[in-house]
């Protein structure tokens, strides 16, 4: 027994466990933290492609465009749920179905304004970014021996935001036309003149041949596409057929109050006699002209019937302020047309032609009766085409809106004394050596392509 006491056999494996016990514990805590990380980054990869899903369709909203059915707070979870993070309860494709025990996940997604690296959430629930926070809960082991929080909470959150990088002078809202085609058609030979800036379709662009552009800045952008596939890559300028729409700042006019109003047929333009001279050229009239003056009616009723003016007629909008037309017929052939900080606003079965001639028209920038006119030069809220062009001086200074109309824009129309020409219409095709600036524009009037960029 004595010897047995004495014995020293077996000590140093004793003491080997004993010290072994330290090192094995903090190989498995390092374990328990290794599954933490990659939990973290399985919560990451969820909350980015939430953020990112929702913030394109929030993007989708902001253009005032229409949008699928599916929500911001829908599109952001159903992302979420196919990394398999939901909240329990959630049916998304992608959730998990049967999670071990004492282990929970969480999703939350709001909707606010980022900016300068800070996120608010407005009282509206809108804004121009998509925060989603993802967590998942679950039980501390060894780590709760040394004093961790239990359960550990393992969160991830990602921002996305849509960014509005360029302005838009030329925007086709869509759908394409019935017939093919995109719903920004560059028509052959055209020439693009101004200070430069995105030609942008909602749907698809269509380029009959490869445009030229004069100046810099320019660019071809679409929603959906480009054909044909010859000539969508073949353009001199910054292209991309694939992005999401650009905004329709101009949308609101589209359910404006005044659309409701009426024509009145004693309220054609006035006849009068034409000076001695041409306040334009200083020069005595042609044989045989004839003028027409035309006061605002922004009060009420709206001019109607048919306004045909050729090359003889010479055409004055005689004061500042809104003019309303109501099933109008208006036909500017060669002829010569004046008005300055004017709204011309066409309702009904209206329909416009400018062929030619010397048309000088600028927006009204401060409509005080109407605001939502303000800086727009033409509100077409009719269906009928649309044909602005010809040889001549076309100075058209404003926003021009045509969401429900086809236009063609071209042939040599040109700034006047304000740079801003911009075009927005329903579908768009540009011929001749068109002008268009957001130069000058009233900014409520300008639309912005839209790219959506994680930011956090």
């Amino acid at each position: 027994m004595r010897n047995l006491l004495r014995s020293e056999r077996g000590a140093a494996a004793f003491a080997t466990v004993i010290a072994l016990l330290p090192l094995i514990g903090a190989v498995a805590l390092g374990a328990e933290a290794g599954s933490w990380y990659v939990t973290r980054q399985q919560g990451q990869n969820a909350a980015d492609a939430a953020a990112y899903a929702g913030a394109l369709r929030l993007s989708c909203t902001i253009a005032g465009a229409t949008c699928e059915a599916s929500s911001v707070d829908t599109r952001s979870r159903e992302f979420a749920a196919q990394n398999t993070f939901c909240n329990a309860g959630d049916s998304y494709a992608g959730c998990a179905t049967s999670l071990p025990s004492q282990i929970s996940r969480a999703v939350q997604v709001d909707i606010g304004n980022y900016s300068a690296g800070s996120f608010t959430t407005p009282a509206v629930g809108t804004g121009n970014a998509v925060r989603v926070r993802v967590s998942q809960q679950q039980p501390a082991y060894l780590a709760a021996v040394l004093g961790a929080t239990n359960p550990v909470n393992i969160p991830a959150q990602a921002i996305a935001m849509v960014q509005n990088p360029s302005k838009v002078c030329g925007l086709a809202l869509g759908p394409d036309p019935n017939g093919g085609g995109g719903a920004l058609k560059i028509a052959g030979n055209v020439t693009n003149n101004g200070t430069g800036c995105p030609l942008m379709s909602d749907a698809s662009v269509q380029l009959a041949s490869t445009p030229s552009f004069t100046g810099a800045g320019w660019g071809i952008y679409g929603a959906t596409g480009c054909g044909p596939t010859g000539t969508c890559n073949a353009v001199s300028v910054t292209h991309n057929y694939f992005m999401p729409q650009a905004t329709d700042p101009l949308h609101g006019l589209q359910t404006a109050s005044f659309n409701t109003r009426t024509g009145n047929t004693n309220s054609n333009s006035t006849k009068v006699t034409c000076p001695a001279t041409n306040p334009l050229t200083g020069q005595p009239y042609p044989n045989g002209s004839k003028c027409y003056n035309l006061p605002p009616n922004d009060t009420s009723g709206a001019y109607s019937g048919n306004f045909n003016w050729g090359t003889q007629d010479y055409v004055t909008f005689t004061g500042s302020g809104t003019y309303f037309f109501y099933n109008a017929s208006i036909n500017m052939t060669g002829a010569t047309v004046t008005g300055t900080a004017v709204n011309i606003v066409l309702l009904g079965n209206s329909s416009l032609t400018i062929n030619g001639g010397n048309v000088n028209l600028t927006a009204l920038a401060n409509n005080t009766t109407y605001p939502a006119l303000s800086g727009v030069l033409i509100d077409d809220q009719t269906t009928a085409n649309v044909n602005i062009g010809g040889n001549g001086v076309i100075k058209l200074a404003g926003a021009m809106y045509f969401p429900k109309a086809d236009v063609s824009y071209g042939g040599t129309t040109q700034p006047t004394n304000s740079t801003c020409s911009q075009v927005i219409a329903k579908t768009l095709t540009m011929t001749g050596s068109a002008y268009l600036s957001t130069d000058s524009c009233v900014p409520s009037t300008i639309a912005y392509t839209q790219v959506v960029a994680l930011v956090q």
